[in-house]
């Protein structure tokens, strides 16, 4: 089985869709919706769904950290 994030930041009309498109497949899952901003629906739809959540910040992501640990 692949395992898909999906990226959004806003009301997550377009999540929905592809969440519920791959709902009952045994090929993909939607295992994680990340998100930049705290008040983004889609964080609700992922909750109503079981989905996990990320919330990044916007200057964390493009901090890039070089040392291999």
């Amino acid at each position: 089985m692949k395992h898909i994030a999906i990226f959004a930041s806003g009301e997550g009309t377009n999540a929905q869709s592809i969440i519920n498109y791959f709902k009952h497949s045994d090929k993909i899952k939607v295992a994680l919706i990340v998100s930049n901003k705290a008040s983004a629906n889609v964080l609700n739809r992922a909750k109503k769904e079981n989905i996990p959540t990320l919330l990044i910040s916007r200057a964390d992501f493009y901090v890039t950290d070089t040392t291999i640990k």
